[in-house]
């Protein structure tokens, strides 16, 4: 059984601009560090709704937040100097953090919550394309299948892979070929909806997540639209290329009723596609 963290630091948080939301973000889930409150002015602050969704009190009356906190450090990221000093009188002066200590933490947040994105957008998405990679297709596939099964509608999984791509990529070179997966990525992805994932899985095969399918043939228009769009010839470094795209499709739940069901079986009815002459698409069961 792993011992729970002794001497738990409670921290109020004054001022809900960025620093604000930086604290709330990093900590919500430290060991060592419990946020007892964020007071603002503003009650419509960025900060004070994320708080709520955090279960973190938030308060618009300085007084009130300090009586609710106490015992507890206080950052004043409101940069004035006078919340400070009232802030001293009510909780001591070793426990209250502003002025050039609460500006230069209100920056180092700032900067470790902006490196955190940038960390967090690295792992999941294609550093080549920046579609979303197999980790993060995944977890939306998961959340569409989820919605689909409570709002009774379908998912239809798009398993795709590029017909004559290596001969590109091993004639013209593989900043040729990048290049390709990156102009047929726009490609497909002007091909959905908004609210639909077109994801990259590795090398020249990608995914699309089709969510709350209704119509019959949806998924089947939106393969078609695909295939056309990708025959239409490539301008790359000045060469025109033409490729094309085989594509197996899955649906949920006629299919599949796991992710993992539903790419296994696309993927299967992608490779039947290659084997009936490429550039087609095949639907699970046909």
């Amino acid at each position: 059984m792993t011992a729970k963290p002794q001497n738990i630091q409670k921290i109020l948080v004054i001022g809900a601009g960025r620093g604000g939301t930086a604290m709330l973000e990093l900590f919500s889930e430290d060991p060592l560090i419990k946020i007892v409150g964020i007071v603002d002015a503003n009650p419509l602050a960025p900060a004070l709704a994320l708080a709520k969704q955090l279960g973190v009190r938030s308060f618009t009356d300085l007084a009130n937040a300090i009586g609710a906190s106490r015992p507890c450090l206080a950052f004043n990221l409101t940069g004035d100097d006078s919340v400070t000093t009232y802030v001293a009188a009510q909780l001591g002066h070793g426990n209250i953090i502003g002025g050039f200590q609460a500006r230069f933490i209100w920056n180092l947040l700032t900067r470790l919550k902006q490196t955190n994105e940038q960390i967090t957008n690295l792992a999941h998405h294609d550093s080549l394309t920046t579609l979303p990679n197999r980790i993060l297709f995944y977890d939306r596939l998961n959340q569409a299948i989820t919605r689909a099964h409570r709002n009774k509608v379908s998912v239809a999984v798009l398993y795709l892979d590029l017909d004559g791509f290596k001969l590109i990529n091993d004639t013209l070179g593989h900043s040729a070929g990048d290049t390709l997966l990156c102009e047929a990525a726009k490609r497909i992805v002007a091909c959905v909806r908004d609210s639909d994932t077109v994801a990259r899985m590795g090398g020249d095969e990608f995914t699309v997540i089709l969510s709350d399918v209704r119509a019959p043939d949806g998924k089947d228009r939106v393969a078609r639209k695909i295939i056309e769009t990708i025959a239409r010839s490539f301008v790359i470094n000045g060469k025109n290329c033409s490729i094309s795209v085989s594509i197996g499709i899955a649906l949920y739940p006629d299919h599949g009723k796991t992710a993992e069901q539903l790419v296994k079986i696309a993927d299967a009815a992608m490779y039947l596609a290659k084997h009936s002459g490429k550039n087609c698409y095949r639907s699970a069961g046909n």
